[in-house]
């Protein structure tokens, strides 16, 4: 029930925050709006309010805002039946679209007037009108005269067609989406500190160095394990949160760092460096100890039977005491099979586990640290000053992190086999939203607020059918003076769906993939039942 709930609740909020950027601007620009629908496919309901029709469709992995125009239909638009007239007796409404007449396609008028014209000097005295309303096409039959007493345009000529909209305000309405997306962690994110941010335990701890990364500027400075931060830069910090705060303060520059060492003070000076990621770092981590906190599906700790809350005691009778040497120990051993001691519920078990091989061939089990979280609660004012920063900070983190890896992708760095198992799908997102609802309110709305930077990003992507590549188009024609043929765009348009259909065929069979076990293992247990 949470993954349903919790999945419905995350994709609604998106895609409705989505689609109104776009729709609110189209309706600023005086677009003439069709449709805003929530999901994709068959209607399940609907209701028309003006000249839009509001929808929830069947299909909730999306949305729509549908603008006249987008899509070079060749229609006459009817914009206003006049009360009374005889095209309001023949049956036409304000927003029908004649598609054709008398089987005839219309593309070739440039305007209303041509196109009466042109049926004048017709010898026929009866008309058939194909007229598209909603999803339904009716055919109308009548004279000229019948179709006295309407306002219509052709869609080269009306002005409220999302196409014959100046540059300026295409791209508006196309970066509106996007942008909203963006917005949503700066109105969450407060709520979430409001009702109480989940973080971990050491942060209000002293900072005592558990970890030097090899070939840091911690290192090469001359951090110990075992030393604890006293001042950074002259300023007194207390905890690991205001040594974070303070490196933070000072992006690629030399600090200042004063250090307890068994009872002596110690003065380093150090290189804080800034990441792609926006944290300032020198290479130092908390003590951590070599207990599960998570077990990823599909992965070897899983199939194992390794759970959360054991603690790995040794591997391959070496003896482990903390997370990082029980990590240093792993990379090595990929594909190779190791016996891990594990302390579980007070009793010492033994498990074969073989690492798979993961990035630059090192090692990795599929496990996460367990930390000891606790909950903080501010006031309106702070938790509004630091919602706004942790939006902020998340967006550049994310936005590095993404540019990083396509980086490294294009550099080679990165496998493309291995950047292709990174990608998630519905099936995924609906697991951990499942999981972010039973934790309650806070995470949940920090979980959307990760997939909606997520998914801002991804959709300014340069691709065709994503927003990215509607800016692409506009820029084209920016440059040229004029649109792109109606030929090159129904190209790219094919070859940016192609490309998404199967993104879409990646993601879901990375999910099933990462899920088969938990799917496959009520249908075992099952088995085993009957026997």
């Amino acid at each position: 029930m949470f993954t349903v709930l919790g999945f419905l609740f995350v994709i609604g909020v998106l895609v409705f925050i989505h689609e109104l950027g776009h729709f609110l601007v189209a309706k600023w620009s005086g677009v003439r709006v069709e449709k805003f629908s929530l999901g994709f496919g068959k209607k399940l309901l609907s209701f028309r309010r003006g000249e839009t029709e509001y929808l929830i469709s069947m299909l909730p992995l999306g949305g729509y805002v549908k603008m006249y125009g987008e899509t070079g239909e060749g229609c006459i638009i009817v914009e206003d039946v006049e009360k009374g007239s005889n095209a309001e007796k023949l049956g036409l409404l304000s927003g029908d679209k004649i598609t054709k007449i008398d089987g005839n396609e219309l593309k070739e008028f440039s305007t209303w007037k041509s196109l009466l014209h042109s049926l004048k000097t017709s010898e026929k005295d009866e008309h058939e009108y194909l007229v598209e309303r909603d999803d339904d096409r009716i055919r109308l039959n009548g004279s000229l005269d019948d179709i006295d007493g309407i306002n219509a345009f052709s869609e080269k000529q009306y002005a409220r067609g999302f196409s014959n909209q100046p540059l300026l305000n295409r791209f508006l309405i196309v970066i509106a989406g996007p942008l909203m997306n963006f917005f949503i962690p700066f109105v969450f994110f407060p709520i979430v500190f409001l009702l109480g941010i989940e973080q971990p335990a050491y942060l209000d701890k002293v900072p005592e160095i558990g970890y030097i990364q090899p070939e840091s500027e911690a290192e090469k400075a001359g951090f110990e394990i075992g030393d604890k931060i006293l001042k950074i830069n002259d300023k007194p910090v207390s905890t690991w949160e205001e040594a974070t705060i303070a490196l933070q303060l000072n992006p690629d520059s030399k600090v200042s760092v004063i250090v307890d060492r068994a009872g002596t003070e110690k003065e380093l000076s150090v290189n804080a460096i800034a990441g792609n990621q926006g944290i300032v770092s020198i290479g130092v981590l908390e003590p951590l100890q070599a207990i599960v906190g998570n077990v990823a599906p599909g992965t070897p700790a899983k199939d194992a039977g390794l759970k959360k809350g054991d603690k790995i005691i040794s591997i391959d009778d070496v003896q482990i005491n903390d997370w990082y040497q029980m990590s240093a120990a792993i990379k090595p051993r990929a594909d190779k099979e190791s016996t891990f001691a594990i302390i579980r519920d007070g009793k010492e078990l033994s498990l074969k586990i073989t690492p798979e091989t993961k990035d630059n061939n090192q090692g990795q089990i599929g496990i996460g640290p367990l930390q000891e979280m606790v909950i903080h609660k501010y006031g309106l004012a702070k938790s509004i000053t630091k919602g706004l920063q942790k939006a902020y900070s998340d967006i550049i983190k994310i936005t590095g992190l993404l540019f990083e890896f396509l980086y490294k992708l294009v550099t080679g760095d990165i496998a493309l086999s291995t950047a292709g198992k990174t990608i998630a799908g519905p099936l995924l997102i609906a697991q951990v939203s499942g999981a972010a609802a039973e934790s309650g309110w806070a995470t949940l709305l920090q979980f959307t607020s990760f997939i909606s930077i997520n998914l801002a990003i991804i959709n300014l992507f340069p691709i065709p059918m994503l927003d990215g590549g509607h800016v692409v188009y506009i820029g084209l024609e920016a440059i040229r003076r004029r649109p792109l043929s109606e030929k090159a765009m129904e190209y790219s348009q094919k070859v940016g769906f192609s490309f998404l259909i199967l993104l879409m065929f990646l993601a879901v069979f990375n999910d099933v993939s990462r899920l088969k076990n938990d799917i496959i293992k009520p249908f075992k247990k099952a088995a085993e039942y009957i026997k």
